[in-house]
């Protein structure tokens, strides 16, 4: 039995590893990185302060890419991400869940 859960939990390890690197290929596929750092803000705010933000609540970081929730994040820049949220609106829920993951991954 300890073998199954084991097991089970190394599968959910690196399921999620799975969506954060297609997520990173989102990201990198529809412009995210021109304005969005590992670590330090830029035109728009590091991933770290977006995750650190939306820690623990993934389901309100996916409303805001969907473009029915308000930003946590530096809503001064708000209008700059306005074009963009057109892009990652459109996107379809798994793909929004793998983008989340990946902004997520950078606590």
């Amino acid at each position: 039995m300890k073998k199954l859960v084991a097991v089970i939990a190394g599968a959910a390890v690196v399921a999620g590893s799975a969506l954060a690197a297609n997520g990173q290929q989102i990201f990198q596929s529809k412009g995210c990185a021109g304005c969005h750092n590992p670590t330090v803000d830029t035109v728009g705010p590091s991933l770290k302060k977006i995750a650190q933000a939306y820690a623990g609540h993934k389901d309100e970081l996916i409303k805001f890419l969907k473009g029915q929730g308000k930003p946590k994040v530096d809503p001064a820049k708000f209008a700059i991400m306005m074009p963009q949220l057109n892009a990652t609106k459109a996107l379809p829920q798994d793909q929004l869940e793998a983008l989340a993951d990946f902004i997520l991954s950078h606590k």
